[in-house]
């Protein structure tokens, strides 16, 4: 359903939260708050603007718009859009593209990972002080075009910490600058396909990710999950969470026993 245009049209009237479940712990509470004190790794809800109201009920998927539950492919993707358009109409939005908040993941490291499992490029913007500032009012145009809007992830990171994420990269790369990094198929590595100094235009950067873009899907094969999953464990690939994997279905605050089967792959 998430990759339907209609759903992606739809949820351009809201501001769509990704929680990073394995990595925070304090969107690990927000899960739980959301799940009545269990935790899974996916949880579903629709907020006011205040951040706090609900206006749906919550679960593991869209489909509780229709107080429905199960899994995704056992629902109806256009009554869910349609309940989405619903709900947005009684909102006004307000503010610009100008204003808008830019992604930043805990760590390169995750970035590269979730960069990946969606088979997106990974802008890496690594920037401070001014320079920073200059940085993120391109991003916001560049990031927000109707042509590349939800095409690519995003991250911040600083030069004085080069020696924790220039060593998950390949190729020659710049301790300052905008890079457009191409993931490894898990994640585990990526590879500079450009690099492009912090003055660079708002035109110039947007050619530039247009044009590797379309380098990267026409290199890149569609993944089939099951393939892809006995691939990684053949080859023991393990990807470490800051938090520890599997899920609290009881809602007792331990992780079920059951779900420790080591970190994702």
């Amino acid at each position: 359903m998430f990759s339907q245009k209609e759903f992606i049209a739809a949820s351009r009237q809201f501001v769509c939260v990704r929680l990073e479940s394995y990595e925070s712990e304090e969107h690990q509470k927000m899960v739980r708050k959301f799940l009545g004190g269990s935790f899974a790794n996916t949880a579903f809800a629709i907020l006011a603007p205040d951040g706090e109201t609900q206006l749906s009920r919550s679960g593991r998927s869209p489909h509780v718009l229709l107080g429905r539950r199960g899994r995704t492919e056992d629902a109806a993707p256009a009554e869910v859009i349609q309940e989405l358009t619903r709900i947005a109409a009684n909102y006004q939005p307000k503010g610009n593209a100008s204003e808008a908040t830019l992604p930043d993941f805990h760590t390169t490291r995750q970035a590269l990972n979730v960069a990946a499992g969606d088979q997106r490029l990974l802008v890496l913007t690594v920037a401070s002080g001014r320079s920073l500032l200059m940085a993120k009012t391109t991003l916001r145009t560049v990031l927000n075009d109707s042509e590349l809007i939800g095409r690519f992830h995003h991250d911040f990171a600083e030069k004085e910490s080069a020696p924790e994420w220039t060593k998950l990269l390949e190729g020659e790369k710049e301790t300052s600058g905008f890079l457009v990094i191409a993931p490894d198929s898990f994640g585990l590595k990526g590879k500079v396909m450009a690099q492009l100094p912090l003055t660079a235009s708002v035109d110039i950067l947007k050619n530039t990710l247009i044009a590797k873009n379309k380098i990267y899907s026409n290199e890149t094969e569609r993944t089939n999950y099951s393939e892809h999953v006995r691939e990684g464990r053949q080859k023991k690939v393990y990807f470490p969470n800051a938090m520890p994997y599997g899920e609290d279905r009881d809602g007792d605050g331990v992780i079920d026993k059951r779900a420790e089967r080591g970190p994702r792959r």
